[in-house]
C-alpha cells in the first residue's frame, strides 16, 4: 500500500498561462516525500511504493479560487504526475497553441474569445516555461512596433531546469540585444518601451543603448543574443561585422529531407524539427570556404520554453573533411528567447579543407529552438565606433496587458502595443517599485531593481546624437541586466534576488545586501504592495 501525504499551505506550481499552487511539505511518520520543489513529472525519485498528494488551488479568470486534489507517484525511479485539467483564460494564440488559424507561420491573433468563458486545456503536471520575458517595443514614427523580448536570468524553476545553474556567473544577467527596427533620430532620440504581459516578476537592474556606427555595406551583430548561461559560462560582449554573408547551396536534416527552402530567408518559416526525439540537425553545403580564419555562421532563430528533454546537450557545429569523417568545430548557445541572431565563430576549429558543415541543435530540459535562416560569412572584421547612452527619462507606469502571439515550432512570437485588462492569474504579490521616475535605478548594475508586475511598462527616452559620418550607418544594441522570476513555486516578490547568489531561493548563509544604499532603495522605491488573496 502506497504511503500518501496530503500537503497543506500553498506554493505555486506552473508557468505561462496555466499556474498551479503546490502545497508546502508536511510529513507523516511513514511518508518519505521529498520537498515539493522536486515533485516534478519525470524528476528522479527513491521509493517505488510512494505516493505524495497535494492540493491545487487555482486562480480562475474571474479571480475566484478553486481547489483540485492531485498526487505524484514514484515509479521506475521517476516521479509520475498526472496531467491536470485547468481553466486557461483566453489570450492571443499562435498556430499550434489552439488557434484555428492557418499554421503556415504567419502572424496570428485570436481576438474573438469571450474573456468570461475560459477554455479547458490539459497541461503537463509540473508546469512549463512558456512565460516570455518583458516585451521590447520601439517607436516607428506612427506608433510602436514589437522588436523582441528581454534576455536575463530566469529563477524559481524546478531542479530539472538548467537556468538556475547560471546564477553565480558574474554579470550573468547582462544581455546585449541588437534592435534592427530601432532608429535613433539625431535630434529627438528614440522612445523604447518594456512591457510585462505574462505571469512573472521582473527585476530590471540596468538598461542602456549602445550605438554602433559601421561602414555602409556591412552588418553588425551582438554576441549577447546567444544564451550560454545554461552551459556554465557567458560570452564577453563583442560586436561582429559581416559583409555579404551567403546561404548554403544545399541543406538536409537528419532524415535526409531537403530543408534548403526554409533556411535562406528570415520569413517566419523555420526549418522543421522532429517533434518527439529532439534529435535535430542540419547538414549544410556552402561550397568552398576560402578564408577559414574569419569563418562564422550567422543563425537567425528563436527558442520555445515549454518542452522537456531527457538529457542536456549543448548545440555544436561539426565539419566534414574530404575523407568523409566528421570533427567537432565548436559548441555554442541557442538564441535567447524570441527571435535573435547569433554568431558562431568557426575560426578556431575549422579544418583546412571542409566539404560540409553540420549544425546540431542540441537539447535542453524545458526548452527547444528553431532556425529561420543560416548563413556563412568569411569577411575580415572592420572598424566600428560605439557610443553608450543612458536614458534621459525612465518612467514606470501601468499599461495593462499587451496582446501576445506565443512562439511555437512554426512561428515566432509577436505582440501588439495595445492595452487589455490585467489577468488575475498572471499577477505577482509583494512590494513592487512605485510608479514614476525610475531612471536612478537603471544606470548601473547594483541590485537596486525596478520590480515590474504583470501589466507594468517602463517608458524610456534616449537622447539624440549626431548622425554617423558620410559612408557609415548606425545600428542600435540594447544592453539590459535583468532577472525574471517564474511562478513555478511561488508568485511572491520576496526574497529579492541578487547577483552572485548560489541558488534561488538562496540558503540562510546568503542574503540580499543590507548596506544603507540597499536599505534606502527598499524603503524609498518598494512601496507598491499587493497582498495575495486567500483561498
Amino acid at each position: 500500500m502506497a504511503n500518501t501525504l496530503r500537503l497543506g499551505s500553498k506554493h505555486w506550481l506552473g508557468g505561462g498561462a496555466g499556474l498551479l499552487m503546490l502545497a508546502a511539505l508536511g510529513c507523516t511518520e511513514r511518508a518519505n516525500c521529498p520537498s515539493h520543489r522536486r515533485m516534478v513529472d519525470g524528476a528522479s525519485c527513491n521509493g517505488a511504493d510512494l505516493q505524495c498528494g497535494y492540493d491545487v488551488p487555482s486562480y480562475n479568470c474571474d479571480g475566484t479560487i478553486t481547489t483540485l486534489p492531485s498526487s505524484c507517484t514514484c515509479s521506475g525511479s521517476k516521479w509520475v504526475c498526472p496531467a491536470i485539467v485547468e481553466p486557461v483564460c483566453p489570450v492571443a494564440q499562435d498556430a499550434g497553441t489552439g488557434s484555428s488559424s492557418s499554421t503556415d507561420g504567419g502572424t496570428l491573433y485570436n481576438l474573438t474569445a469571450d474573456a468570461g468563458s475560459p477554455t479547458a486545456i490539459v497541461r503537463p503536471s509540473g508546469g512549463n516555461r512558456a512565460a516570455s520575458c518583458p516585451l521590447v517595443f520601439v517607436s516607428n514614427g506612427t506608433g510602436f512596433s514589437y522588436e523582441t523580448d528581454v534576455g536575463g536570468l530566469t529563477i524559481n524553476l524546478p531542479g530539472s531546469a538548467t537556468a538556475n545553474r547560471a546564477i553565480p556567473i558574474p554579470g550573468g544577467g547582462t544581455f546585449y540585444h541588437l534592435l534592427p527596427k530601432a532608429k535613433l533620430d539625431p535630434a529627438d532620440g528614440i522612445e523604447i518601451r518594456f512591457r510585462e504581459s505574462v505571469a512573472e516578476v521582473d527585476y530590471i537592474d540596468e538598461a542602456k543603448l549602445i550605438l554602433v556606427d559601421h561602414p555602409e555595406g556591412t552588418e553588425v551583430w551582438s554576441s549577447g543574443d546567444e544564451s550560454t548561461n545554461e552551459w556554465g559560462y557567458q560570452n564577453p560582449f563583442k560586436i561582429y561585422t559581416t559583409k555579404a554573408p551567403r546561404v548554403p547551396v544545399s541543406a538536409v536534416d537528419r532524415t535526409g529531407r531537403d530543408v534548403l527552402g526554409y533556411l535562406t530567408a528570415v520569413d517566419n518559416r523555420p526549418a522543421p524539427v522532429v517533434d518527439v526525439t529532439f534529435d535535430n540537425e542540419y547538414t549544410l553545403d556552402f561550397g568552398k570556404i576560402a578564408d577559414p580564419k574569419n569563418a562564422k555562421l550567422i543563425i537567425d532563430g528563436w527558442s520555445i520554453y515549454l518542452y522537456r528533454a531527457e538529457h542536456d546537450i549543448q548545440p555544436y557545429v561539426e565539419a566534414q573533411g574530404p575523407d568523409g569523417t566528421w570533427s567537432l568545430v565548436t559548441k555554442f548557445g541557442a538564441p535567447y528567447g524570441d527571435f535573435k541572431t547569433i554568431v558562431v565563430d568557426l575560426s578556431q576549429g575549422l579544418p583546412a579543407s571542409v566539404a560540409k558543415l553540420r549544425v546540431v541543435l542540441g537539447t535542453e530540459a524545458g526548452a527547444r529552438w528553431v532556425v529561420d535562416r543560416i548563413r556563412l560569412d568569411e569577411s575580415a572584421p572592420v572598424e566600428v565606433k560605439t557610443t553608450v547612452l543612458d536614458a534621459s527619462l525612465a518612467e514606470l507606469v501601468h499599461r495593462g496587458r499587451a496582446t501576445v502571439s506565443r512562439p511555437t515550432l512554426k512561428s515566432r512570437q509577436d505582440a501588439l502595443d495595445d492595452e487589455s485588462p490585467d489577468e488575475v492569474f498572471q499577477l505577482g504579490y509583494g512590494a513592487f517599485t512605485k510608479y514614476g521616475d525610475v531612471r536612478e535605478l537603471l544606470t548601473v548594475q547594483d541590485d537596486r531593481y525596478v520590480i515590474m508586475r504583470h501589466g507594468d511598462q517602463i517608458t524610456f527616452n534616449f537622447p539624440g546624437r549626431p548622425a554617423p559620418q558620410v559612408g557609415w550607418v548606425r545600428s542600435v544594441v540594447l544592453k539590459v541586466d535583468a532577472i525574471m522570476k517564474t511562478f513555478f513555486f511561488d508568485r511572491n516578490v520576496e526574497p529579492l534576488p541578487f547577483h552572485g547568489m548560489s541558488a534561488y531561493p538562496y540558503p540562510e548563509t546568503e542574503h540580499f545586501p543590507t548596506d544603507p544604499s540597499h536599505a534606502d532603495f527598499i524603503k524609498q522605491y518598494n512601496t507598491r504592495v499587493y497582498t495575495a488573496p486567500q483561498p
